[in-house]
């Protein structure tokens, strides 16, 4: 043997054992469709928050379960009597990747970023989360060049100024629309950010190639080293087929199907003993539902709507996801405070639907356009509601898109009439729920009021009850939940119980009632 054959097969030798042992230190999740935005800013669904949460530290934090805890604030904060100031001091040395520093003036910055309606953020301008912050509403209008109501002190030190009070601020501060940016990085890539992330969490982005794959890093400066990641890499894999995605994690190449079992698959996994250990299920705090467009024929007419409820048989929307969920009747789920055990599932009635729609002078010969996501349950649901309108003669067509494609259109108002979504938990108060889908101000760009309800009644008490203690709001919070439902933007379907097939080669992956994924606690055996 020649020398350099020597060395040829020493090289490759090196490069098999490199290769074998970083495939060994990466962990692979699939998703069928590609993320909407990694920006803290935009991105607001289950598949993009818990990577968001990987990459960008906010004031606050959960623990396992929905208590807040300090994250880079010292603590929970200190609070003026009358709730209405609120200030922070951060712990020193947190840093993003380029050396700019996580202090007070960062998170300002992302504040003001997200309010400002160039932004086109779902918490952005007035309605949204922030917009009860003094001065908020100058700053929007280009009155101000800043928000009075949020102080940088020092650059450890930074203090909130409340219009009224509200006592959800402090569930606020733990979402990723909360967190810290680096302006610096924001500046140069403007909306394009979200590829170019510059991150300060336990994860920093490493690549992006749209459509196919993201790939995120462990990150070597984070600064609470006890919450550090606990692996080197999660690749997502993206584009795949649920199917297929299936396939290769019962090979052991992929770790972890993002969007739990497939339901064609479900019975035949849950029921192997194979799969035993892969399997781990949360029940949701969360909706599936139907969504009217109030403000769009033919469902500004409210007998229409009324008409489409009556059409949907919500046991059958279950047994198509395998019974991992509960038929419901409300928006407020199960487990969400709030929650009313008085008000009924509701049954199919095909008689009085088309009764409804004949009352209504309803154009049997125009065709509907129904969005939904291309992910599984989206396609079965949408057949189903597809064939059930049709039976009480309304003419439906299909619409699936893709993940990112699908939450820009129907977060775009006036650009569906009717379509399928589900809703989860933020943080555990029904404001979560009915201020986000049903208040007028978050019909705007990303907003998720998705059927356009307009109702100044409603907008009034869930003003005045965000300034109640949570306990005194509930029984205003289910009276409101009443009215919405009596004006029928919605069809609630079910409550869903997640399954997720997840590598028992991985520990510390119990599903989060907020993040699902919490990525940085996961560890590789």
């Amino acid at each position: 043997m020649t020398k350099p054959a020597v060395l040829s097969a020493l090289g490759l030798t090196l490069a098999l054992s490199l290769s074998s042992a970083l495939a060994a230190s990466t962990v692979t999740v699939s998703y069928p469709s590609d993320f909407q935005s990694l920006d803290p800013a935009i991105g607001y669904d289950v598949q993009n928050w818990p990577v968001e949460h990987a990459l960008f530290v906010t004031l606050l934090t959960y623990d396992k379960g929905t208590n807040l805890k300090p994250w880079a604030a010292t603590d929970l904060g200190q609070v003026s009597k009358v709730n209405k100031t609120y200030t922070f001091h951060l712990k020193k040395g947190i840093q993003f990747q380029d050396g700019e520093p996580t202090d007070a003036a960062a998170f300002k910055y992302a504040f003001e970023r997200v309010l400002n309606p160039k932004t086109k953020s779902p918490q952005g301008g007035t309605g949204g989360w922030f917009g009860n912050l003094v001065g908020a509403a100058d700053f929007v209008a280009g009155k101000a060049k800043d928000v009075s109501g949020i102080k940088v002190i020092d650059p450890s030190t930074i203090e909130f100024q409340l219009i009224k009070p509200d006592r959800t601020f402090l569930n606020v501060l733990a979402t990723p629309f909360s967190a810290a940016v680096p302006r610096k990085a924001v500046e140069k890539w403007g909306s394009d950010f979200s590829h170019h992330v510059v991150a300060n969490g336990p994860f920093l982005l490493d690549s992006w190639v749209p459509g196919q794959k993201v790939m995120l890093v462990k990150n070597p400066g984070y600064f609470d080293k006890a919450g550090a990641a606990q692996i080197d890499r999660i690749e997502f894999s993206l584009g795949l087929s649920e199917q297929v995605a299936l396939l290769r994690a019962q090979r052991g190449q992929v770790d972890v199907l993002g969007n739990g079992i497939p339901s064609a698959q479900f019975a035949s996994i849950i029921s192997n003993p194979q799969y035993k250990a892969y399997v781990k299920s949360l029940v949701q705090v969360g909706t599936e539902y139907v969504f009217m467009n109030t403000q769009k024929a033919p469902f500004n007419n409210k007998l229409v709507r009324q008409a489409v409820s009556l059409a949907i048989d919500k046991a059958r929307m279950v047994q198509l996801v395998n019974g991992r969920g509960k038929t419901t009747g409300q928006i407020l789920p199960p487990g969400m405070p709030g929650y009313d055990a008085s008000i009924p599932v509701g049954t199919q009635d095909v008689a009085k639907s088309k009764a409804l729609l004949k009352q209504a002078g309803y154009d049997a010969s125009q065709t509907l356009t129904l969005i939904t996501t291309a992910d599984e349950p989206g396609p079965k649901l949408a057949q189903a509601v597809q064939q059930q309108l049709s039976a009480v003669g309304m003419k439906v067509a299909i619409k699936a898109l893709p993940g990112a494609e699908y939450i820009n259109t129907i977060t775009t108002p006036g650009a569906t009439s009717i379509g399928i979504s589900a809703w989860f938990q933020d943080y555990p108060d029904p404001s979560d729920f009915l201020d986000v889908l049903f208040e007028a101000a978050y019909i705007q760009p990303g907003g998720f009021n998705l059927s356009a309800y307009k109702n100044p009644a409603v907008d009034q008490q869930l003003e005045a009850l965000r300034g109640q203690p949570l306990k005194q709001a509930l029984p205003g919070y289910q009276k409101v939940q009443k009215q919405i439902l009596a004006d029928a933007p919605w069809v609630p379907l079910y409550n869903t119980v997640q399954y997720n097939f997840i590598n028992p080669r991985l520990t510390n992956t119990d599903l989060h009632p907020v993040w699902n994924y919490v990525y940085q606690d996961w560890k590789i055996k």
